[in-house]
């Protein structure tokens, strides 16, 4: 498990340098000179008091004096433009086809794995239809001006790419920053957009600890509407592992009687892919200010965590006093999708990950749970409510109702008071490491108080959906 969670921090590292180094915006500065004329007639009579004819003889005595004056200043009008045509966090592919007798079972979308056999010397099984997976953290595409400018083409790459097509750790593709040509066919051109994109992928670098491999794929994608995209995938790998590489030295089949080789990995897969907190733009929409730029969630968000009191037993405190918190509820990668009913106040939302810990042996896990719930604006720009259901299926079966008052600090940080009751059971389908850590997992039902904290979390109101843009 902890050889697993270093591809994690590795694809933490290169993900937040690759992207640090790169902007997501365009920005476009024109200086004007603004002048301001201004002329002041004055109309001056000479007349001396008393009456006098100026008729015929006399000429008038009135005269107009005028004097224009002239101000100039410079000023400066900048406009901020997108500069990517897809930006995305993270995409998981489940893959069908790329094993048979060594299936790891990854799930649909290659995140539903069975956790309690997720480590590295599983060698995977037959009657799995999800033999592997393919993950990408850090995705970006840019345009690509080729071919006179033929349309929607692009250029790209990820921070870190994983090609998983069984258990076999030895026969997995792990490239860092591997280079791809795109080219899309929109069939919809209206959010949420369709198309048919061929995917042309190298990863040629020489570094001994990863590999070097070319992935050749078509897709029909389905997206970005909240940041979610879901696409199926056609395609086949071909790379090679040294004996030096991370994946061979972690397989259980090389030892000192079985020294270790290098691999060569070839296979055909397909697979249903799942992207979150991943952006597309078409061309157009790059020659559109942000500002005007259409929004279809009430809410998209990095992270969001929940302090809570459920009056249960601390995960904080190994003695049987009070605490104050006895756990916490943490979302990673959320979207709240408007939905076209009651003003487009309810929303369908999701979490790639939603983990709920009540306190010491009542938590629980889910993967894409279903969430239904009710936006409220209370006051623009600052306060909202949002009353919800979330259905939690996988790996942890479980309901959680609850509401959340959030206050919006600034575009990316919110906070919150949130109240909420959660009841289901953790049973199976967990390791042992984190059970020694939160407990053996067993039924539970609580209700909970407590506050939240919203991270590179971006709250919408009315004028920014794109529902309300002509009302």
């Amino acid at each position: 498990m902890k050889k697993y969670l270093l591809f994690l921090l590795l694809a933490g590292f290169f993900s937040s340098q690759f992207w640090g180094c790169i902007s997501y915006s365009r920005t476009e500065t024109d200086i004007y000179t603004i002048s301001e004329l201004d002329t002041t007639t004055q109309y001056l009579d000479k007349n001396a008091p008393g009456n006098r004819d100026n008729g015929i003889i006399y000429s008038s005595s009135r005269t107009v004096e005028s004097h224009r004056e002239m101000i100039q200043r410079d000023s400066t009008v900048t406009r901020e433009y997108p500069n990517f045509i897809r930006l995305g966090l993270f995409e998981s592919i489940g893959l069908i086809g790329s094993g048979s007798d060594f299936a790891a079972g990854m799930g649909m979308f290659g995140i539903f794995p069975d956790f309690d056999n997720f480590k590295t010397t599983y060698r995977g099984g037959t009657g799995k239809v999800f033999s592997g997976g393919l993950y990408r953290f850090g995705v970006g595409e840019w345009r690509l001006r080729w071919f006179r400018d033929s349309k929607d083409w692009t250029y790209g790459t990820s921070g870190l790419e994983i090609i998983m097509p069984d258990a076999r750790t030895e026969y997995a593709l792990v490239g860092i920053a591997p280079l791809y040509l795109r080219k899309r066919w929109f069939l919809r051109e209206e959010i949420p957009y369709i198309a048919i994109t061929g995917h042309i992928g190298i990863s040629p670098w020489p570094l001994e600890k990863l590999s070097q491999y070319i992935n050749l794929s078509a897709s029909i994608d389905v997206g970005s509407i909240g940041g979610l995209n879901v696409r199926a995938y056609l395609g086949l790998a071909a790379g090679m592992n040294s004996k030096n590489s991370y994946q061979v030295q972690m397989s259980p089949v090389f030892n000192s009687s079985n020294p270790a080789k290098s691999v060569t990995s070839v296979f055909p897969y397909a697979g249903i892919g799942v992207s979150v907190l991943d952006f597309l733009n078409r061309v157009p929409e790059t020659y559109r200010e942000w500002k005007d730029h259409e929004h279809s969630s009430w809410d998209i968000g990095l992270m969001q965590l929940l302090l809570i009191n459920s009056g249960g037993n601390s995960i904080y405190k190994t003695d049987s006093s009070s605490a104050l918190l006895t756990g916490y509820i943490l979302r990673i990668a959320n979207a709240s999708v408007a939905l076209p009913l009651l003003d487009y106040r309810l929303y369908a939302g999701t979490s790639l990950i939603n983990f709920i810990v009540l306190g010491n042996n009542e938590w629980g896990m889910g993967i894409l749970p279903l969430r239904l719930g009710f936006w409220q604006t209370i006051i623009a720009d600052e306060l909202s409510v949002e009353p919800f259901i979330e259905y939690n299926y996988y790996p942890s079966e479980f309901i959680h109702l609850g509401g959340r008052l959030n206050f919006r600090v600034t575009e990316g940080i919110n906070l919150g008071v949130a109240l909420g009751y959660a009841s289901g059971s953790t049973i199976g389908r967990f390791g042992t490491d984190m059970m020694r850590q939160l407990g053996e997992p067993l039924n539970f039902s609580r209700p909970y108080i407590g506050l939240s904290i919203g991270l590179f979390d971006r709250i919408f109101f009315p004028e920014h959906l794109r529902y309300f843009k002509n009302k």
